[in-house]
């Protein structure tokens, strides 16, 4: 079995991909992503495409076949209270990334992804931090990093702010929420 050949040095694991499910976004059908990440000699990945979960069993079958061991995740928009008066107008929604570490979590990550599209009205597809705090057992949360609601909050100077967001998710998910960095280079990665 591929893990059993993994090296101590070889322990990165992507916790965001998105594949051809994600539209615009991401290019790999889920296929192939398996024989890709042996490729790159990493045991596990995350596939977390936007707003769904439509290649997670697939992924997970497949990638078990081959010896990569499947997180099963989502992207998914967050709508955030961040207003201190009640008039004005909250951020738009923002990504972070939930994945499941558990069969309750896959579950909750199902309810969370009806939620999307069930619960939002005509607005774009969201979730609340009121769903996530009905439905957070058995996952871990991401920030989203630069471009989620968090770095978006440091981005704009609203450290007050993204503080009190970072307590709220970290409420929510007690010892399973974790800032997410990455380094693309832009501009929005120096907070």
């Amino acid at each position: 079995m591929y893990c059993k050949r993994m090296t101590t040095l070889n322990r990165f694991i992507h916790l965001r991909l998105h594949s051809a499910y994600s539209l615009l976004e991401g290019a790999m059908h889920v296929k192939k992503l398996p024989s890709a990440v042996i490729k790159e000699q990493m045991p596990a990945v995350a596939l977390t495409d936007t707003n769904n979960m439509f290649g997670a069993l697939e992924f997970s079958e497949i990638a078990s076949i081959e010896g990569v061991q499947p997180i099963v995740g989502c992207q998914m928009n967050l709508a955030y209270m961040t207003a201190d008066n009640p008039r004005d107008r909250n951020p738009l929604p923002l990504p972070i990334v939930l994945l499941a570490q558990s069969e309750i979590g896959y579950l909750n990550l199902m309810k969370l992804s009806s939620c999307l599209f069930l619960e939002s009205g005509d607005e774009p597809a969201h979730i609340t931090t009121t769903q996530l705090q009905k439905y957070n057992d058995g996952l871990i949360c991401l920030t989203g990093g630069a471009l989620g609601p968090v770095g978006q909050l440091l981005q704009d100077g609203h450290i007050d702010k993204a503080k009190i967001l970072l307590k709220h998710l970290s409420e929510i998910f007690l010892n399973r929420t974790y800032v997410e960095i990455q380094r693309h280079g832009s501009d929005g990665e120096k907070y």
